[in-house]
């Protein structure tokens, strides 16, 4: 047998797991069906196996496969292995529940998302003693404040991808242009958005995604300013009041849409978006609590590409 020291790294543990699956199947031919393998590749690493530890594992011949006490004996200890390997899983989930620290989270403004509210639950039901620390801040801010280590996970719109940060998408936020019910087009719909270019808009200033800033200039959007203000809320209020037309997110503005304070002007065709995103930095001190977020956002969000007809015209 090889020497004692080093052992654990020198030993083929693939060698290991076929002869457990030899030894279960209760022989090399059985083990060829049930592990997909040849019968001469299993005999081969059986070889090979007992070359190492310089010990006869088994016997087979006409009487059939049949272990020898040192081959019993690497059986139980591999089972042992087997055994606890199996236990990873639940350990780790053990493990997350008595976690504690603080996760930084920071987001764009009033970001509204069902599947975000279940992330958020299902985060805080596998860490419940993990305290979340959550501050909302404009979009092109967030990743650099990700980059700079100040806060652990960023929700936010992306322009730029940066090589540092990693990316799991959340959702597609839609926007449309909506009216207050003192505005003159109240309840109308226009057949193009270059139909509302002259009307006094209110303009979100930073809190306004690259992708919504080139789909307003591109429609002639804001040619008059009524209003500016970087607070999505104060904004949404001001349509409310009448004061202009506004593009808001669809979940934001729906409540106020369905107590007819709301309308709006553009369907959904004629609607733009941008995608969220949750950013994390991945040359950031390892933080267990950071990475069992963005893991059960990869795990709960897979991202399905829903590109608008009028965002592929866009980005064409």
């Amino acid at each position: 047998m090889k020497s004692r020291q080093n052992f654990c790294l020198e030993l083929d543990w693939n060698l290991l797991k076929i002869f457990y699956g030899i030894v279960g199947a209760n022989g090399v031919s059985s083990a060829a069906n049930v592990l997909w393998r040849k019968q001469s590749t299993l005999s081969l690493a059986l070889q090979r196996l007992e070359k190492q530890l310089g010990k006869t594992l088994c016997h087979r011949g006409p009487a059939g496969f049949e272990l020898t006490d040192e081959g019993r004996i690497l059986y139980e200890c591999v089972s042992e292995v087997y055994a606890k390997f199996d236990r990873i899983p639940d350990n780790l989930d053990n493990a997350s529940r008595d976690l504690r620290g603080r996760l930084r989270l920071c987001t764009i403004s009033n970001f509204i998302d069902a599947k975000f509210d279940k992330l958020l639950v299902a985060y805080s039901t596998l860490c419940p003693l993990v305290e979340l620390q959550i501050k909302v801040a404009p979009w092109e801010t967030i990743s650099r404040a990700v980059l700079r280590n100040e806060i652990d996970v960023g929700i936010t719109a992306v322009h730029t991808k940066y090589k540092e940060l990693r990316y799991e998408f959340l959702t597609r936020e839609v926007h449309l242009v909506y009216c207050g019910k003192r505005h003159h087009l109240f309840g109308t719909s226009v057949g193009s958005v270059e139909a509302l270019s002259d009307e006094p808009l209110i303009l979100t200033g930073a809190d306004e995604p690259d992708t919504l800033a080139h789909y307003r200039l591109r429609h002639g959007l804001g040619k008059r300013i009524a209003a500016s203000t970087p607070n999505l809320e104060e904004a949404k209020r001001l349509a409310v009041l009448g004061l202009g037309i506004c593009l808001l997110p669809e979940r934001m503005a729906a409540v106020d849409v369905k107590k007819g304070t709301l309308h709006p002007l553009t369907p959904k065709s004629l609607g733009t978006g941008c995608d969220i995103y949750a950013i994390s930095n991945k040359h950031a001190p390892k933080r267990l609590v950071t990475e069992i977020f963005m893991e059960e956002v990869g795990r709960r969000l897979k991202r399905t590409e829903q590109i608008l007809p009028d965002e592929k015209a866009e980005t064409s």
